[in-house]
């Protein structure tokens, strides 16, 4: 993965802050880089700025605010910075006193608390300077009436670094600034590429403050972003080949009241790249799959199943129901190949977790987060609270690549490693967008992908094939059937 997708914990951005003034880069030059940036962006957006309000703490992120200020107000623009409490650190306070010099007008919540509300609610825009990303708690007292203030004016609200009232690490506190516009240092935080705490930053840029490369290299990511470079990864297709040079998988799914499911699961693995599809099912369902697809070899499901087929992977749960309970506890802990889980596969898993552990080959499980709040006991709040937690803590204790479908689907490595997804839209929103996925999953597994690789290969195109027909259908039209012919064209 690029640096440049990589997202940092706040423990990680306050070491690459130490070390940069260790190494002779001053804060108070980082704070002048960081509002300079913030400038700029605001600039390029032509955003009306007939009356700026600055919020400002009295840390570090208060000091960009009053760095800002004062390159506002030398190009004479309506400026005012509130405050609550003076600046804490030097840097900060000699940006203060800078823009005081220069006729700057500050002021304070409890010296005119109407003459503040009326400011702040009828500024054009509102720039969020109160707290970075050291922030944990409860908002309370003058802050909390200034972030409420804030977020009931009526203009563009712009967040330095990170919106108040979120941590780095994405922790969500009862109040917090809804932005328009974060404009985050040096690196992604988690806060800014997942949910809950992406909710509240509005549009996210990235901007170079003149920390150096190398120091930021040198810190462990707490995470990264997939982008296009994940293609890289897909293994060659030689032309003196055929069909067994592309894999073959098994996929247990659908039912009599499914069998859009197995289609579904079927196309999308079929349009990966396999080489050759078995499907296995009850009678019923294979003979309505019949009638749609001539590509799958069809065979008729028994508990003998993975002994009396050969392949390289093996995908089991879309829209079977609970119709193979009786059996899965075998059929998972007998075979050796990669296994691909989804849908009432890990319903199944989610009450008898002990097979989980028992499974002899490598496992992907796709989960939406109903799904996995079964398989932590927790409910489904608590898992959107805490995505890549749950994700790595999940992937971690059970040895398994964990992908957590949703918008920004979260993908983690036995080992730890979180991969964030950047591509998809609420087009995905319908039933039977997660079959295709499994079945483009599975299929780049069975063809010899590693599952970590074919995990984050298949969250990808996936969602860059729903963002491209989203142009063409609109994310109402689209529908899961239209993303298979379209992820083919990513692939390649």
């Amino acid at each position: 993965m690029k640096f440049e997708n990589v997202f940092l914990s706040a423990s990680s951005v306050k070491e690459a802050d130490g070390r940069a003034v260790s190494s002779g880069i001053s804060a108070m030059t980082l704070m002048g880089n960081a509002a300079g940036e913030m400038y700029e962006c605001i600039k390029r957006r032509r955003i009306n700025l007939a009356s700026v309000v600055i919020l400002c703490g009295r840390g570090g992120n208060g000091g960009d605010g009053y760095a800002l200020a004062c390159l506002m107000r030398r190009d004479g623009i309506n400026v005012k910075a509130v405050y609550v409490t003076a600046p804490k650190n030097e840097d900060s306070a000699r940006y203060l006193e800078k823009y005081l010099n220069g006729g700057g007008i500050l002021l304070k919540y409890t010296d005119d608390s109407d003459g503040v509300a009326d400011i702040i609610t009828n500024a054009t825009l509102v720039v969020d300077a109160l707290h970075g990303v050291a922030f944990v708690g409860e908002l309370r007292g003058e802050e909390l009436i200034l972030v409420e203030l804030a977020n009931s004016s009526s203009g563009f609200i712009t967040a330095v670094d990170i919106p108040t009232g979120i941590s780095a690490d994405g922790k969500v506190s009862a109040n917090c600034i809804l932005a328009d516009l974060t404009v985050t240092f040096s690196v992604h935080k988690e806060a800014t590429v997942t949910y809950p705490a992406l909710g509240y930053c509005g549009e996210v840029v990235v901007a170079d403050i003149g920390i150096p490369e190398e120091i930021l290299r040198s810190i462990r990511p707490e995470g990264c972003i997939i982008d296009n470079d994940v293609l890289d990864y897909l293994p060659q297709r030689p032309a003196n080949s055929n069909k067994g040079s592309f894999g073959t998988l098994l996929a247990l799914v659908g039912s009599p009241d499914m069998p859009g499911s197995a289609y579904l699961s079927a196309v999308g693995a079929l349009r990966s790249g396999l080489g050759l599809l078995k499907l296995t099912a009850d009678c019923e369902t294979l003979t309505v799959i019949k009638n749609r697809l001539a590509e799958p070899v069809f065979v008729p499901y028994s508990k003998d199943i993975i002994n009396e087929q050969k392949y390289s992977a093996l995908l089991v749960g879309c829209g079977i129901g609970r119709h193979y309970d009786a059996s899965l506890d075998e059929l998972f802990k007998k075979q050796n190949q990669i296994t691909i889980i989804d849908a009432d596969g890990i319903n199944y898993l989610a009450s008898h977790i002990n097979v989980l552990m028992e499974m002899q080959g490598e496992v992907i499980l796709t989960p939406h987060p109903g799904e996995m709040a079964r398989l932590i006991g927790e409910d489904i709040e608590y898992v959107n609270r805490n995505r890549i937690e749950c994700a790595r803590a999940f992937a971690m204790e059970f040895c398994c690549v964990l992908v957590l479908k949703g918008d920004h689907t979260v993908v983690a490595s036995p080992n730890g490693d979180v991969f964030v997804n950047m591509t998809g839209n609420t087009a995905l929103s319908k039933g039977g967008s997660g079959d295709v996925l499994a079945g483009v999953i599975a299929s780049l597994a069975a063809q010899g992908v590693t599952p970590l690789k074919a995990a984050c290969i298949g969250v990808y195109v996936h969602g860059k094939a729903a963002d491209n027909l989203k142009l063409r259908y609109g994310a109402r039209g689209m529908l899961p059937h239209d993303l298979p012919e379209e992820i083919g064209r990513l692939l390649g």
